[in-house]
């Protein structure tokens, strides 16, 4: 019997004490930031928004404290078009962003 496809659905987004939040089926991986080949074998196409270039400014002023990036009141902007959803909102090299 073939396996049955699961779509991978958005879900209601419950962000921690810095404002982040990985949707349950984000893979773990120590080898990538966004695991690109994971989501192009699952059909799915990755968008990044970052933090530095779509919060306000005065959220950029006061978003980090004593070096920890702190986002919880970061709404990142949507991409156009429908289907999108957010998958991970995370902690990068550069600051937050969001997938």
């Amino acid at each position: 019997m073939p396996e049955e496809t699961v779509l991978i659905q958005p879900l209601p987004i419950e962000r921690d004490e810095f404002g982040f939040w990985p949707h349950p089926q984000w893979p773990s991986t120590d080898d990538e930031l966004i695991p690109y080949t994971w989501f192009t074998e699952r059909g799915l196409e990755v968008r990044e928004t970052n933090f530095e270039y779509d919060a306000p400014e005065e959220l950029q002023a006061t978003g980090f404290h004593d070096g920890i990036p702190n986002c919880t009141a970061w709404e990142p902007s949507p991409s156009s078009g429908d289907g999108w959803f957010i998958f991970s909102i995370h902690d990068a090299d550069d600051g937050p962003i969001c997938v």
